[in-house]
């Protein structure tokens, strides 16, 4: 016979086991009630959400660069991209120690600091010069230098990131920003005709903005009193045309 006190004992047990059972479905049953939802899982919800978007903030606040043999380039996420410039020779060109400053967005294009992009997403066109001639540009250094072309106009008078001394980029200066598919650590020469065929864009899009296939911009640069220099991002290729066309234009500034 089981003594009085192996029956008490036994009997307490399955009382503690009974319990635990209860506490086990009284656990699962409130952990799917609306109320524990709303105190425990939403809660959590809303931090991760809280979360994410400080960290969105944060990659959309960081500097954001891009080195390649010839300098560095920095978004500074405010609608201004620097430039650190190396000393040598690069796509047929020698260049010397530099500090720029490009404006992130293109011609008739406003930066969205929310973003950190270019709206409208095409930026407009603009002629070099109404007249082919040397109405437009220095007729010794064959830069631009005055109002009556719309190019050098939209630079001129454009203010951004509280700077004001805006001006075309120059052909090797626009040179710099092209990032051929073949070899992203060097660029063409001048009417090389494009470097690589896998690309859609030859740009550095992980800190400048393109789209659409509206790939030609002006440089600042004349080749003669009826020719101008422009680069096409959709090949790659640096080459001259007749001033009276309409391209994109990119503004630089010197410190």
């Amino acid at each position: 016979m089981i003594s009085k006190t192996n029956q008490i004992l036994m009997h307490c047990f399955r009382l503690f086991l009974f319990g635990i059972s209860v506490l086990v479905c009284l656990i699962f049953s409130i952990s799917c009630s609306p109320l524990y939802f709303y105190l425990f899982q939403t809660q959590g919800a809303k931090k991760e959400s809280t979360a994410t978007r400080d960290l969105i903030s944060l990659l959309l606040l960081s500097p954001n660069s891009v080195t390649y043999p010839w300098g560095t380039f920095t978004d500074n996420r405010d609608g201004t991209i620097s430039f650190q410039g190396r000393a040598g020779s690069f796509g047929g060109q020698s260049y010397t120690e530099s500090t720029l400053t490009y404006a992130k967005c293109s011609s008739g294009q406003t930066w969205m600091s929310s973003s950190n992009s270019c709206s409208p997403e095409i930026p407009t066109t603009l002629l070099y010069c109404p007249t082919s001639d040397n109405a437009c540009n220095d007729p010794v250094t064959f830069l631009l230098n005055n109002v009556t072309s719309e190019a050098y106009s939209y630079c001129d008078s454009l203010v951004l990131a509280g700077k004001s001394n805006w001006r075309v980029a120059t052909k090797n200066e626009l040179k710099l920003s092209i990032e051929c598919s073949e070899n992203p650590v060097d660029f063409p020469s001048d009417n090389a005709g494009g470097c690589g065929v896998n690309k859609r864009y030859y740009l550095n899009t992980s800190i400048f903005q393109l789209g659409g296939n509206f790939c030609s911009f002006w440089t600042a640069n004349s080749m003669n009193s009826s020719l101008s220099w422009f680069i096409d991002f959709c090949s790659g290729g640096i080459a001259w045309s007749g001033k009276g066309i309409a391209r994109h234009v990119r503004c630089v500034s010197d410190p």
